[in-house]
């Protein structure tokens, strides 16, 4: 790496994933590769749960690294996927656990359901073939997936997500239970966090997110926009910095890194400065 790459990269990164959900590095990597690469702040932000927060707090004090505590919750508006981030969340907010419990719950119960299906079709599953190869406390169809090439029912992964097995409106599918963008904002409001939505051009089976639609999503509660994000270019940035500055709500930036499961992307590859940073967390302390 070229000392002009390092000059460029951000010491505040306020997105990033564990094993805890579907990144690859442990918290004791993730904290090591922070320092390695000279992060001062980075946020946690697992998909859907909490389990890695105490411990990267830990050990990011140990190390003299700033580690706020977040969540990346998966919300649905009809077939559209919003990501909210809740920043600065009590990690031990009962309405906070019960939400990600519900989630975990649902997910453990839809994977069942898969296993019943796909078993009935004639390719026999047991949950703790599926279970193994989850290694944070998320379930999906990826590990479905994985289960039935170990099976030798298929090749590869691509193999499982077709209309014949688990793709969407597939023989074995089984519907996600969806929480609704509003919901998430507001038990991330009861936890005493900053909600925010994540990638705001990048949402799954949906369209970018418009100045009108974010307005929607501040009218239920949306503190902020990731404006930096390695899924925005230059011109995707620059339209959701002025969206923000209009609708007056809060800057956020990340990498999403993910380890070796988010080829090409580093920590700090996107962050945010030391201004927009200290602006969101003199919010977080006047939420208290």
């Amino acid at each position: 790496m070229s000392k002009d790459m390092f000059k460029q990269r951000k010491k505040i990164d306020l997105h990033m994933h564990t094993t805890a959900s579907d990144g690859a590095s442990t918290p004791a990597e993730l904290v090591e590769k922070c320092i390695e690469l000279g992060l001062e702040t980075i946020a946690v932000t697992d998909h859907d749960n909490l389990t890695s927060v105490e411990e990267m707090q830990q050990l990011g004090q140990e190390e003299g690294l700033n580690v706020v505590a977040g969540i990346e919750i998966s919300t649905y508006r009809g077939d559209a996927e919003y990501h909210i981030l809740g920043y600065f969340v009590d990690p031990e907010n009962d309405a906070l656990l019960g939400l990600t419990e519900a989630i975990l719950d649902s997910r453990v119960e839809r994977t069942h359901k898969m296993i019943e299906k796909l078993t009935e079709m004639g390719y026999p599953l047991e949950f703790k073939d599926v279970k193994k190869y989850a290694t944070g406390v998320s379930l999906g169809r990826p590990h479905v997936a994985r289960a039935m090439i170990d099976k030798g029912y298929i090749e590869e992964i691509g193999d499982a997500f077709t209309q014949e097995f688990i793709a969407g409106g597939g023989k074995a599918y089984v519907e996600k239970k969806n929480i609704l963008p509003a919901e998430a904002i507001e038990v991330i409001l009861k936890a005493e966090g900053i909600p925010v939505i994540a990638h705001p051009y990048i949402i799954n089976h949906g369209q970018a997110l418009d100045k009108e639609e974010i307005a929607r999503l501040k009218s239920v509660g949306l503190r902020g926009v990731e404006v930096y994000q390695t899924k925005h270019n230059e011109k995707t940035t620059k339209k959701y910095k002025k969206i923000a500055e209009e609708l007056d709500l809060l800057v956020t930036g990340g990498s999403d890194y993910h380890g070796e499961n988010s080829p090409g992307i580093l920590p700090g590859d996107c962050g945010m400065t030391e201004a927009e940073f200290a602006e969101l967390e003199s919010y977080a302390h006047s939420m208290l």
